[in-house]
C-alpha cells in the first residue's frame, strides 16, 4: 500500500499495487461477453469460483453490461472483434515461448495484427502511460478513483487500485513517481465500477477494506500456475 499524496509506503494507504511475476502466476481474462447465459458475478465471486489469487477489472464495458468496449481475445478466441481507437493492448499467453509472458503494447508503435499473431490473450484499453514512461494525458478537472494495469521495467504486471479520486494526468505522475519502475500503463475502470480484490481473509478485514461492489462482466484474474517441473526421483 502507498499513500498517493506522500508517495510513501503506508499500511492503510489509499493506493494498492499487486506486482505479478507472469512466469510464476498466470494472468487470465474471464468474460461473460460470449455467453448470454453466463451468471453475473461480483469480483469476490469471480475469485472464489475460479480459484483466483486476485482480480481487477479487465476494462470498461458497453451498455449491454457484457461486451468489452475494445478488442478482446481470450485463449485465442475473439470475444469482441471491434477494435476502437484506444492505443494500448495488454497481451499474455505468447505463442512463442521466447516472447515476454506479459507485455503492454502501444498500437501506434505495433499493429494489433502483429500482437494477435504472437499472443493468445489480448485486451484493448485506454492508454495512460506510453512506453517508455510517457504520461499521455493533459491536466484536467475530471477526477475519479482508478483501476489500472501497468508494466514495470522487469516485465512484471502491476495491478493498481487507487481509492482517492485523481485526474488521469495526476494519477499517471503518481505512478511514475512511485518506486515501481513503471514503463507503460492502461486504464481499466474508474469510479464506482472500479474494483480490486485479493482473495485472502486478511485483505477483506484489513485497512482500506472494500466491498465486492457491482457485478462485473469482465475481469483480469491472477491464478497460481500448476508446476510443470518433473517430480524428483525417489531415493
Amino acid at each position: 500500500h502507498f499513500d498517493s499524496r506522500s508517495l510513501k509506503f503506508a499500511a492503510d494507504g489509499d493506493l494498492t499495487v499487486l506486482r505479478v511475476e507472469p512466469r510464476i502466476f498466470a494472468l487470465k481474462i474471464l468474460s461473460t461477453g460470449s455467453d448470454p447465459e453466463a451468471p453475473e458475478r461480483n469480483i469476490a465471486q469471480w475469485c472464489e469460483q475460479f480459484e483466483l489469487v486476485a482480480a481487477i477489472n479487465a476494462g470498461m464495458y458497453q451498455a449491454d453490461h457484457r461486451t468489452h468496449v475494445g478488442f478482446c481475445q481470450v485463449e485465442g478466441k475473439v470475444v469482441n472483434g471491434f477494435a476502437n481507437n484506444y492505443r494500448s493492448v495488454a497481451a499474455f499467453g505468447p505463442v512463442d515461448p521466447g516472447d515476454p509472458p506479459f507485455h503492454l503494447f502501444d498500437l501506434d508503435e505495433t499493429p494489433l495484427s502483429d500482437v494477435l499473431r504472437r499472443y493468445q490473450n489480448v485486451v484493448q484499453n485506454l492508454r495512460l502511460i506510453k512506453r517508455d514512461g510517457e504520461n499521455r494525458w493533459q491536466p484536467s478537472p475530471d477526477q475519479w478513483p482508478e483501476a489500472a494495469l501497468a508494466e514495470d521495467r522487469q516485465g512484471r504486471a502491476l495491478l493498481v487500485f487507487c481509492r482517492t479520486a485523481w485526474s488521469m494526468y495526476e494519477f499517471n505522475n503518481i505512478l511514475l513517481a512511485l518506486p515501481l519502475n513503471v514503463v507503460a500503463a492502461q486504464h481499466l475502470e474508474g469510479s464506482g465500477p472500479a474494483r480490486f480484490w485479493l482473495n485472502h481473509p486478511a485483505y477483506e478485514a484489513g485497512p482500506g477494506a472494500r466491498t465486492p461492489g457491482p457485478d462485473l462482466p469482465n475481469i483480469l484474474g491472477v491464478a497460481r500456475q500448476l508446476s510443470t517441473s518433473p517430480a524428483p526421483a525417489s531415493e
